[in-house]
């Protein structure tokens, strides 16, 4: 009876010390980080109208925020590096205007950073809708001929793609940051890799897209519904392409290219090559994502010969992959772009490659092959109908992840 209630009272005390270990587990440390927000010249906190303030650790993901409009912000977090972002906007006599800026910042001790405020790019032509995120018929090869990118025209005035450039930036999703840096920072002009489809015109008045419509250009305008089912037997769950891109609005042939893999669809225009680079079967981005934009040359410069000109075209600046040479694109012609980044289980495989003034946030899938898209989300509907789409230049606050493709379709609600 001793020999029991000694066992008793000794798996008792056993148990309360595991209790109190548990109880004590989280030996986390956390820092503070201060976030100074430098205002442009004649601009003041008093005459912003909503602020956003995103710290994103690299290796976790895990996000933390502010809303507040002022000046400075703080965050204790644990040890890490985080993506601090500021996006803030104005009302400037009706017309809204966003300022943004971003830095990767390492916080292992009390630290502060100063973002300083820059307008960022706003143009009418804005990317509505990426689909990128590739299905696995056959739960073995991914299905690549499926993607589109919709355009749409977030303006109230008629508004020309004439000489506009949709290009993929040069590089993939790793560990590495980007190559194009520069004392510190992501050079003002964008190297392209991939495949860069121009709408070519002679006009300037050849491509005119009307206030709140869209255009969907199709990486292959097929319908890939019927494609898939027909190559891949629906079974055990397989899941089939969910897009028909039959009566995209433009479609990217690489017949010249590849002719063995290449359809074309005769009833839908081609947009055209200037730039090839890489031995990718498809247009289309890969399944971890990358940067695109949306960029318009200036009047009276052709794409087919800015993309001659050698001068357009640069090594790598930190001299990797020598004698290899991208195709450049400045800041100043860029109308959209997209910092689209690996997938959300792997946070600490994201390369940022787009300057804040462009996209001061990240867009990435929750998981890769599902069969989803990302979409701007719907900030206002005026009186008459027309859409008009959330556009901070701040892609973690303008889309929606994991969305079923809509090409071609303008939403009829507020997100």
């Amino acid at each position: 009876m001793k020999k029991l209630l000694y066992a008793v009272i000794s798996l008792a005390a056993f148990a309360g010390t595991m209790v109190s270990c548990s109880d004590n587990d989280d030996t986390t440390t956390y820092y503070n980080l201060s976030v100074s927000l430098e205002m442009p010249e004649g601009v003041s906190v008093a005459d912003f109208t909503s602020a956003s303030v995103v710290v994103i650790n690299s290796q976790t993901g895990r996000e933390y925020s502010n809303s507040e409009i002022k000046s400075d912000y703080s965050f204790s977090l644990p040890g890490g590096t985080y993506n601090v972002t500021a996006s803030l906007r104005v009302n400037d006599g009706g017309a809204v205007v966003s300022y943004s800026a971003s830095k990767l910042v390492p916080v292992y001790e009390d630290s502060p950073v100063t973002l300083e405020l820059v307008k960022s790019v706003s143009g009418g032509l804005i990317f509505k809708e990426v689909y990128y995120n590739m299905v696995k018929p056959n739960g073995k090869i991914p299905y690549m001929r499926d993607q589109f990118f919709e355009i749409y025209n977030n303006s109230d005035e008629v508004l020309y793609l004439d000489n506009c450039i949709l290009g993929f930036l040069e590089g993939s999703q790793g560990k590495l940051p980007t190559s194009w840096m520069e004392n510190g920072e992501i050079m003002k002009e964008y190297a392209l890799g991939y495949y860069t489809v121009a709408f070519v015109s002679q006009t300037g008045k050849d491509y005119p897209l009307e206030p709140g419509k869209s255009v969907v250009i199709a990486g292959q305008a097929q319908n890939h519904i019927a494609e898939t089912e027909k190559m891949y037997e629906p079974n055990d769950g397989a899941m089939m392409s969910p897009v028909n891109l039959f009566n995209a609005d433009y479609e990217v042939f690489l017949g010249d290219y590849k002719p063995a893999v290449s359809v074309d669809n005769a009833s839908v225009p081609n947009l055209t090559v200037i730039c090839a680079q890489g031995t990718q079967n498809y247009f289309s981005l890969p399944m971890t994502g990358n940067a695109i934009i949306f960029a318009k040359l200036p009047d009276g410069v052709s794409p087919v010969d800015y993309a001659k000109n050698d001068a357009n075209f640069k090594e790598r600046p930190d001299g990797s992959y020598a004698g290899q040479k991208y195709l450049m694109i400045p800041q100043e012609y860029v109308l959209d772009g997209l910092n689209i980044v690996n997938n959300a289980d792997k946070p600490d495989q994201r390369v940022i490659r787009l300057r804040s003034e462009i996209d001061a946030g990240i867009v990435y899938m929750e998981k890769p092959y599902a069969g989803k898209s990302i979409r701007r989300k719907v900030e206002s509907i005026t009186e008459t109908g027309r859409v008009i789409f959330k556009d901070t230049n701040n892609s973690t606050e303008d889309f929606l992840r994991d969305q079923t493709p809509t090409p071609g379709i303008i939403p009829a609600v507020v997100d």
